[in-house]
């Protein structure tokens, strides 16, 4: 039985797909298995994959797409080793990534998930060099307790590189595989499922190459649709928060046991949640604050509560139809009501069809 899975989730990356899988079988650390998945290809995929002659490797094809998390879930349950590492098919291993990292772990068995640092390469192999990119500073990060990578993941959302992950297996086992609901979130909800259990580190090296697709093809890049998907799977992935118990809320945010209007913790969430004015956070605040009202209707003011839906209007009532059009056609992306309300006092004001609802 190998000592080491890598679970390759593989879709439409034919022309990546053979490095991927080289950069694994020419690691230092050899008592590997790959495991790979893949999820209803079409370009040549499955062929390229088919031809590595490695016993090690164990290919599974679904004959439809079902998801990255469908396909990813598939490899961890076939997998026997007892660290995973985590390879994207467009992505490939860094020299000596596997090595570090089972040292890492046989020498801290206290750590759940070692993670590293990615070296960014765009399509053609070259370093990616985008101060301004979403994906530059997106993982740059220092170790730290749980709760406060726990309070981290609260205010700042993922900031762990999934494919620089070795995680022993028996985290999986305790905490679940990944949600197939979440097309844009599975790894932030699965860092907030993991550190409420185990210890993570991160390593302060670059151990895998991530690739930066042409034309903001990554699914994780900015676009309308992933927008949209965003706002939607955030509100559902903040829940996990509501499930805490009061003194592991207060633990992970630092919040006195009884503050001056002697609040429960999960009301102090659901306001902090309110005054980050992101999108779904005012959903998941407001949400969690009614239900604490449902609990005890004494537990917060109910005219403040109206008052507040009001104020920050989660499903942004305010927007006319013909603002709601023109902003489609455009695609100004808003993230927040204040982005919102600063448009429409700034710039909306100036065109012809503001001021009308149709």
């Amino acid at each position: 039985m190998p000592r080491v899975s890598v679970v390759m989730p593989s879709y439409n990356h034919a022309p990546f797909v053979r490095e991927a899988i080289e950069s694994v079988r020419t690691q230092s650390y050899q008592d590997f298995e790959l495991v790979i998945t893949d999820d209803g290809s079409r370009d040549g995929t499955v062929a390229a994959i088919r031809l590595a002659d490695d016993p090690r490797v164990r290919l599974r094809v679904f004959t439809e797409n079902q998801g990255a998390c469908v396909a990813i879930n598939d490899a961890i349950t076939r997998a026997q080793g007892e660290y995973i590492a985590v390879l994207n098919s467009d992505d490939y291993f860094l020299p000596g990534k596997l090595e570090r990292q089972v040292a890492f772990l046989d020498a801290h068995p206290e750590v759940g998930a070692v993670f590293g640092l990615p070296h960014f390469v765009d399509e053609r192999g070259h370093a990616f060099r985008n101060p301004g990119h979403l994906f530059w500073k997106a993982f740059a990060t220092e170790n730290q307790t749980r709760s406060q990578w726990l309070k981290q993941f609260f205010y700042r959302g993922n900031c762990l590189c999934h494919p620089t992950v070795m995680i022993r297996k028996v985290c999986y086992d305790r905490v679940g595989l990944f949600d197939p609901l979440l097309r844009q979130l599975p790894d932030w909800d699965m860092w907030i499922r993991l550190c409420r259990a185990f210890e993570i580190h991160v390593m302060p090296e670059k151990l895998t190459a991530f690739r930066v697709l042409d034309g903001e093809r990554n699914v994780s890049a900015p676009s309308r649709e992933t927008l949209a998907r965003l706002a939607w799977e955030t509100e559902s992935v903040l829940r996990h928060y509501a499930g805490f118990a009061d003194e592991e809320l207060r633990e992970i945010f630092g919040w006195r046991a009884l503050g001056a209007s002697r609040r429960s913790a999960r009301i102090e969430l659901a306001l902090a949640a309110i005054q980050l004015d992101r999108t779904g956070y005012a959903q998941f605040g407001l949400a969690l604050l009614r239900d604490c009202l449902r609990e005890d209707r004494a537990a917060f003011s109910l005219g403040e509560y109206f008052e507040m839906v009001a104020r920050v209007d989660p499903f942004a009532v305010e927007f006319s139809g013909r603002e709601y059009r023109w902003l489609r056609r455009t695609r100004v992306l808003l993230y927040s009501k204040r982005a919102y309300c600063w448009f429409r006092g700034h710039v909306l004001r100036w065109l012809p069809l503001h001021g009308g609802n149709s």
